[in-house]
């Protein structure tokens, strides 16, 4: 078990992931707006922006949690160099 590599990239790893989910999420969110019938969001309105962007938000955290994981996973699989 590598904990050197937790406590030297854990910043690294989920700052990747969470701007990551940020992106695409943004990005299918301005896709699903652009569409008659949209998939995965509601139609923006001014009465349902505020939960709309907390998804957005809520979902890029979740995957820097996922990406923290794997590191996590990464880390119980590598031995640490002596």
């Amino acid at each position: 078990m590598n904990i050197t590599l937790i406590k030297d990239k854990w910043i690294k790893f989920y700052k990747r992931g969470f701007i990551t989910g940020l992106m695409v999420l943004a990005f299918i969110c301005f896709i699903d707006q652009i569409l008659q019938n949209p998939f995965f969001f509601n139609k923006i309105t001014s009465d349902n922006i505020m939960l709309t962007l907390s998804f957005i938000f809520f979902g890029s955290v979740f995957c820097g949690i996922i990406s923290f994981i794997f590191l996590i996973f990464i880390s119980l699989i590598t031995v640490p160099k002596k």
